[in-house]
């Protein structure tokens, strides 16, 4: 099989490559310049997703047996003010995906986010209803809805704060956490926002089942348990070995975000282990993992 994965140079992009590149062919799409080596099992175009007249031929062109869409519009403060930007690649982007692929019978995975959710009273199962707050949210909304409208071979998979490792990656929460303790930088990590975060080499695992079993619908990705920023902060800190006591808890007030949070988010991921029989760990198992997984490279 060959595989196109759009945003394969970001952090779920790079994971994916891992999961999938040693029994698969992979194509990619990213705008930035590749930072893979032009091989036969891996090839990577710069292109912008916004020009659907090149993005239409890219997939012609490459044929894949099914697409994977990781790309995003992330900056969530800043799409207050790109409204546009945000929500032509956001919405847009997956539409015209979703579009092609129904048009040549190409499997599509495209990824979400629990920012569908007002963040009121999580966690949330596949089938609560949603409330998007702010831009960047009503933005993803508008993409999976338009994806879920065509219907066919179609999974969309919400994740929520998301982590792992890879290469030259602009933000990543817990390699940022990790490099400040070790410097010995106090941070200030806040207490109010809950959710059950996304290890990106897991959800690559979980991408591949549900592609392998073809179970097209909506699905929840997380840890097992809900916590807050700040015990997730905790937990890093006590898998890596770095000390807890540089880690100062604040709230969302104090940082004066543009955008609001889903402040109690989280999501219910047993639909995933029920229907499909993945597993779902506790963050400190997939801490351990990830650390496993820094130490291999």
């Amino acid at each position: 099989m060959r595989l196109l994965i759009t945003g394969i140079n970001g952090l779920l992009g790079q994971n994916l490559v891992k999961e999938f590149s040693h029994d698969h062919g992979i194509s990619g799409i990213d705008l930035n310049p590749g930072i893979y080596p032009e091989s036969e099992s891996i090839t990577v175009a710069q292109l912008d997703l916004n020009k659907t007249a090149d993005l239409k031929r890219h997939i012609l062109e490459t044929a894949p047996d099914a697409l994977i869409h990781t790309a995003a519009y992330t900056n969530v403060d800043k799409a207050e003010d790109d409204r546009d930007l945000a929500s032509a690649i956001n919405a847009k982007v997956p539409e015209e995906l979703a579009l092609i692929c129904s048009e040549q019978n190409i499997p599509m995975i495209h990824i979400s986010t629990d920012y569908v959710f007002n963040g009121d009273q999580g966690p949330y199962r596949e089938a609560d209803n949603c409330d998007p707050r702010g831009h960047y949210a009503e933005s993803k909304y508008a993409g999976e809805q338009a994806v879920l409208k065509l219907g066919g071979q179609v999974a969309v998979i919400r994740p929520n704060v998301m982590y792992g490792h890879g290469r030259d990656l602009k933000s990543s929460f817990v390699a940022w956490l990790i490099g400040e303790l070790t410097q010995g930088r106090p941070v200030n990590i806040v207490d109010d926002q809950y959710s059950n975060p996304s290890y990106a080499r897991r959800l690559s695992s979980a991408i591949r089942l549900i592609l392998d079993k073809k179970a097209w619908d909506v699905w929840h990705f997380g840890s097992k348990e809900v916590v807050s920023r700040y015990t997730f902060a905790l937990k890093v800190a006590d898998s890596f070995g770095l000390p807890t006591d540089l880690i100062s808890a604040i709230s969302t007030g104090d940082l004066n975000q543009r955008a609001p949070r889903p402040m109690r988010s989280g999501l219910i991921c047993e639909k995933l282990k029920q229907k499909l029989g993945f597993p779902i760990l506790n963050i400190d198992e997939e801490l351990q993992l990830l650390k496993e997984e820094m130490n291999a490279t």
